[in-house]
């Protein structure tokens, strides 16, 4: 699906994207698309950034399972008496 985004850029920049898109014959989409991919991949290269490394972790927590089941409950609970009222 494609999704509108807007962003102010340099005039610099966007001519550079004009003359460059014109030279190459592709849409000035496609440019973006393809240099965003590009510049991902190559911020990702050398394991700076892995799904697994940045999700690991996640779960740690300095209470139990317990505690906070406890309190996730306890605010549930709140609200849905707030709610109530």
């Amino acid at each position: 699906m494609n999704k509108i985004m807007s962003a102010r850029l340099e005039e610099a920049a966007l001519l550079e994207m004009e003359r460059i898109t014109r030279k190459l014959g592709i849409s000035k989409k496609r440019f973006l698309e393809e240099a965003i991919h590009r510049h991902a991949q190559t911020l990702t290269k050398g394991g700076r950034t892995n799904d697994w490394t940045v999700g690991f972790g996640a779960w740690k927590r300095n209470e139990t399972a317990a505690q906070t089941t406890k309190a996730v409950r306890g605010a549930f609970n709140q609200s849905l008496e707030r709610n109530r009222r």
